[in-house]
């Protein structure tokens, strides 16, 4: 049986209010009878009940993060340093994954029982398709009404929370222009949703240098590295020949795609170049070193932790903002 209060008090021959004032270290309590307490409560295993705790407060101190894929490096990352920003301002976050199958959110009820658990605030990572009009919407709402702050990040923006959003129209609008640049004309894109931006601003880059004929996209069933590989040795049997260039949709996909050129002979990026979106640490110690397009992790989570720390603290309370970043591109040997 947990240890409460009253044993804490019985022990030491005072009130439980003189108790429960004199781990708060209030004052109006003798010091030395604040260190009686204390030594009583360390000596019978005394815990505070958070539960309680919290519905006095009406706050937990804690942050509910949900985020797709978050076994990606770049996700892990994120998570870590937004771990870090949160804690020095005295939370701890509850972090899970998100799935999602095209377009939609599926598992919305992880989100709903972060919500049970009385988080303070939701912070929502990489939803593919519009908030708004999906499932996740109703989630968002709901928080609006129970004035709980949400921040959605590298997901499209919505006006039901503040969002940090990653323009990936333009990543791979001039990661083609890079390719063009370089003398390359048949450059293929490998990703996961014709719909999706990166592939809209590959389009665009292609269409806008005259480049209709060279134009080639193949949509991979997964970014995943191994299932990256294996749809390049798929490729391979098929065409017999890799393309001049290939843009992988994220660069585990394009690690996957290099070793998979390398056991079958062929030259990165002498037969073909490879490039990813993200720029993962992993990258530049690859061989050949990946050329990518991201930016520092640190940087992404301080925007996302401040948008939301506003709104704890009500220093911000008008409509939902959106922010949207634009990556660097990292030139190295794949290309």
């Amino acid at each position: 049986m947990a240890v409460t209060l009253k044993d804490v008090a019985a022990l030491v021959g005072v009130s439980v209010n003189t108790v429960s004032l004199a781990l708060k270290d209030k004052p109006e309590i003798k010091l030395k009878t604040r260190e009686r307490v204390k030594a009583a409560a360390e000596a019978l295993g005394y815990r505070p009940n958070l539960n309680a705790r919290s519905l006095v407060l009406r706050q937990t101190n804690t942050i509910g993060v949900a985020v797709t894929e978050i076994d990606n490096p770049v996700r892990m990352e994120f998570c870590e340093r937004l771990r870090s920003l949160a804690a020095r301002s005295g939370y701890r976050l509850l972090v899970t994954s998100l799935e999602h199958t095209g377009w939609q959110t599926r598992n919305i009820s992880t989100l709903e029982d972060l919500l049970a658990r009385r988080v303070d605030g939701l912070i929502i990572g990489y939803i593919w398709g519009i908030p708004g009009e999906q499932p996740l919407g109703k989630i968002l709402q709901e928080c609006r009404r129970n004035e709980i702050p949400a921040v959605l990040f590298g997901t499209p923006k919505t006006e039901l929370a503040d969002c940090v959003e990653i323009d990936f129209f333009d990543s791979a609008y001039r990661l083609t222009e890079y390719l063009i640049s370089r003398g390359y004309r048949e450059i293929a894109f490998f990703g996961a949703d014709i719909l999706s931006t990166r592939i809209q601003g590959y389009l665009q880059a292609m269409n806008d240098h005259g480049l209709k004929d060279g134009i080639q996209i193949r949509e991979e069933p997964s970014n995943r590295l191994q299932n990256a590989a294996m749809f390049m040795n798929q490729y391979l049997q098929e065409c017999g020949r890799p393309p001049r260039a290939i843009i992988a949709p994220n660069d585990l996909g394009a690690i996957g795609i290099i070793s998979a050129l390398k056991k079958q002979g062929w030259r990165v990026p002498e037969d073909c170049a490879v490039v990813g979106i993200d720029n993962i640490a992993i990258g530049e110690y690859f061989d050949p070193p990946l050329t990518s397009i991201g930016f520092d992790n640190g940087y992404f989570a301080q925007l996302v932790w401040d948008l939301l720390e506003k709104r704890l603290k009500k220093v911000e309370n008008g409509p939902a903002r959106n922010l949207k970043l634009h990556q660097e591109l990292v030139i190295r040997g794949s290309c």
